[in-house]
């Protein structure tokens, strides 16, 4: 299951424990999560780096529509990290719901920072000055709350980056202003490899922090949701301790296959229910924190692989809503 455990648990009551990483229960699921890493970098390179999952041009959509579909991937991505910051800043919450911020000038500041750049990604206003403003906010929770548990959301920090190369797409208010709506060319090809891997790492700090590295606030997740479903199909042998080292060991394996960049789109289906599976138990807040997870996941299930392809696409189809001087020229 791959779930924030922090989310539904008194989060103070279960602080990180650092001499787990001395311990067979960080090296084995890290030797197998890298071990697995390898194997698929070397199974991608001999296959030409090439996905099992065949991407929308292998299944016959015409380049210009590709493009299309790309471009419109920033509005999407926006709109999905806007609800979530939305809910969060009138919450008094940052990011998520276990960063708590204090009713003070400064939990005021980020709360409305929060709200700020939610309204800016969705009406497409300023989205440059408010992507800086999203990174700004999680730098501050940096020292608010520690490096560790802003590293547990380093997605947020990869939205920033993206939505300040891309701008925020169709139907935006830049689109009426000069340039400000226009993708950063040169730094186009790192827009979406920053994103993904941000994801990647969000997820594999989590598998340390809320598992490997904190069986304790797992068990007492599991204790008021039973989400250990081995007895069930006979495997008796598998307690819940045994259940978080593995729910961990897939976490940490998802998070190094997304930072190295390979079977992207397999990667996303094979997340698809791991994600969504949690959803039906765990309500509202496991959907509002999730969505730009979902938003990203969609992205990454249509670009794929790192290929210079996928890059031009999403840099002409970007140009192409940008106008004026129509579409970037990359050279197919």
């Amino acid at each position: 299951m791959l779930l924030h455990e922090r989310w539904f648990t008194d989060d103070w009551k279960f602080p990180i424990q650092w001499s787990a990483a001395l311990t067979a229960a960080t090296w084995i699921p890290l030797g197998i999560a890298l071990g697995i890493t390898a194997l698929a970098v070397l199974i991608w390179k001999k296959r030409g780096r090439r996905d099992f999952v065949p991407g929308p041009i292998q299944l016959g959509m015409n380049w210009d529509k590709y493009q299309d579909l790309l471009s419109w991937m920033p509005l999407v991505i926006g709109v999905h990290a806007a609800v979530t910051l939305l809910v969060s800043g009138v919450s008094l919450r940052l990011f998520v719901p276990n960063l708590v911020l204090s009713e003070s000038f400064l939990g005021a500041v980020l709360g409305l920072a929060q709200i700020s750049v939610a309204l800016s990604f969705i009406y497409g206003a300023l989205t440059r000055l408010s992507a800086m403003a999203l990174a700004a906010t999680w730098l501050t929770g940096v020292l608010v709350f520690g490096p560790v548990r802003l590293l547990e959301h380093a997605l947020f920090l990869g939205i920033a980056f993206f939505l300040f190369v891309t701008g925020r797409g169709p139907l935006a208010f830049d689109m009426a202003l000069e340039r400000l709506h226009r993708p950063i060319e040169r730094l186009m090809p790192y827009a979406v490899p920053v994103l993904r891997t941000s994801i990647g790492l969000s997820i594999a700090v989590l598998a340390f922090t809320e598992k490997l590295w904190n069986l304790p606030m797992g068990l007492a997740f599991l204790e008021t949701h039973p989400f250990n479903f081995f007895p069930s199909l006979g495997l008796e042998s598998v307690g819940d301790r045994e259940f978080l080292l593995i729910a961990g060991t897939v976490e940490l394996t998802f998070g190094l296959l997304l930072m190295s960049g390979v079977f992207v789109r397999l990667l996303i289906l094979a997340l698809w229910l791991p994600f969504n599976l949690t959803l039906p138990l765990l309500g509202w807040s496991e959907l509002v924190g999730h969505l730009p997870i979902y938003g990203i996941m969609g992205l990454l299930l249509v670009w794929g692989e790192e290929r210079h392809e996928s890059d031009q696409a999403l840099m002409e189809g970007m140009g192409e809503h940008a106008g004026g001087s129509g579409r970037l020229k990359a050279g197919r």
